[in-house]
């Protein structure tokens, strides 16, 4: 998604587990786009709560990019819980590959490839990052949606780096609603793993 669409939105994402029982879930509000002479910065605020919506703790992170790029993907929220304070620096490999303005049915896309440099934390000090790539992205057929949206499925692969050795690895298959004036209005993420899965939406 581009950078400005997201500016000061405000989504929820929600954790289940398999069995489709509320975990907790968090509240993530976008501040307004800082423009500096190199990058633009983008805060965003993340409030987590308990499934009985009592509140757990909040954090502030930076996100950072390009003026070239202006390119931050709402993708990268549900990867970024990271410690309070942090600064996130995107890297979007492949700028051609994002979201179609008139998809059609079966319509395949290139793969979204992006990293994520952090700064805090053991990993930021060893020099961590997070490297994801979205591929199998097809768009298919949904007759519930409004007039305007379309849905994409794809597959998520995330691994983490430290000095360049992965140490760990996430598979992920996501359905993601998208509103050709909004953008991003609704993502589920389920784990190739154990089942569980979040859902991200546009408040």
């Amino acid at each position: 998604m581009l950078l400005f669409e997201i500016d000061s939105n405000q989504y929820k994402k929600c954790n289940y587990n398999k069995q489709g029982e509320l975990q907790s879930f968090q509240k993530l509000l976008v501040g307004s786009i800082e423009e500096e002479a190199d990058n633009y910065r983008l805060p965003v605020e993340l409030y987590s709560y308990s499934a009985q919506g009592e509140l757990q703790d909040s954090t502030k992170t930076i996100y950072t990019c390009q003026p070239e790029e202006q390119k931050v993907l709402l993708n990268i929220f549900p990867f970024t819980d990271y410690g309070k304070g942090s600064q996130i620096k995107v890297n979007v490999e492949d700028e051609k590959a994002f979201y179609p303005v008139n998809p059609e049915t079966d319509w395949e896309m290139k793969p979204i490839e992006f990293s994520l440099n952090i700064d805090k934390g053991l990993v930021g000090f060893l020099g961590g990052n997070s490297k994801i790539t979205m591929y199998d992205r097809r768009v298919v057929a949904n007759d519930t949606l409004q007039i305007g949206q379309y849905q994409i499925n794809s597959a998520v692969d995330l691994g983490v780096y430290v000095l360049g050795i992965k140490i760990k690895g996430f598979g992920y298959h996501v359905v993601e609603i998208i509103n050709k004036n909004q953008g991003i209005i609704w993502q589920k993420f389920t784990s190739e793993d154990d089942g569980s899965y979040f859902v991200i939406s546009l408040l």
